[in-house]
């Protein structure tokens, strides 16, 4: 039998895409790019196509060379652009209705992002959302690399056994940061993989946040 969410005692989020809806924005910082270097640009439903992490391979589909300082110089000139507009980012609707019903159920609160750390602490500030997060986990660095290792270290500082927390994200990536931690995981299809994608890895899919709210209703 499936576990209802309120019989879970602590919610790890997933940031961008799942909590912050910043995909459009995304897309459009990596069709500067595009168009800069006279290549095809993407539209959103094709951007939701291709993402994957790590991050090196969407360049390699978009035709970009595989090696690392390449990619090390797009992730740059990603970031400054998605940095610039960042600020035209909204939660996704119902997000804080959600964490706030959660938590009215006795569950806590904490993220682990691939965003970098510091850029992570201060977009929750910014939002006025750091008082529902125990801790939050971002990356070291700009490069979106793989949240794995850093789940079982994030798993670790929670006072909480694994059968006890769900890693809610938005990419099969989240599933398998999920994995590393020992914690059942749900994934939303309104973020930075298109719902086809998530279907056929056997965890439960939800579109939005309202179903999620219908669910604890």
């Amino acid at each position: 039998m499936r576990k209802k969410l309120s019989a879970y005692r602590h919610a790890v989020w997933d940031w961008n895409g799942t909590l912050l809806d910043d995909t459009w924005l995304c897309c459009e910082a990596l069709n500067q790019i595009l168009a800069e270097e006279k290549k095809p640009l993407l539209d959103p439903d094709h951007y939701r196509q291709i993402f994957e992490f790590p991050a090196m391979k969407v360049y390699h589909k978009l035709g970009f060379p595989v090696d690392l300082p390449t990619f090390e110089k797009l992730s740059v000139r990603f970031m400054a652009a998605y940095e610039a507009r960042k600020h035209h980012c909204n939660l996704h609707v119902k997000a804080l209705e959600v964490i706030k019903t959660l938590s009215s159920h006795g569950l806590t609160h904490s993220v682990l992002s691939a965003y970098e750390h510091q850029r992570l602490q201060d977009t929750l500030n910014g939002h006025r959302l750091q008082h529902h997060f125990i801790k939050a986990s971002g990356g070291g660095d700009i490069y979106a690399h793989s949240k794995e290792d850093r789940a079982k270290l994030h798993l670790a500082d929670l006072p909480h056994h694994p059968d006890e927390v769900i890693f809610i994200g938005d990419t099969a990536h989240d599933l398998e940061a999920a994995q590393a931690m020992g914690v059942d995981c749900l994934l939303l299809g309104h973020g930075y993989q298109h719902p086809d994608r998530l279907s056929h890895l056997g965890v439960r899919v939800l579109n939005n946040f309202s179903e999620i709210l219908s669910e604890l209703s």
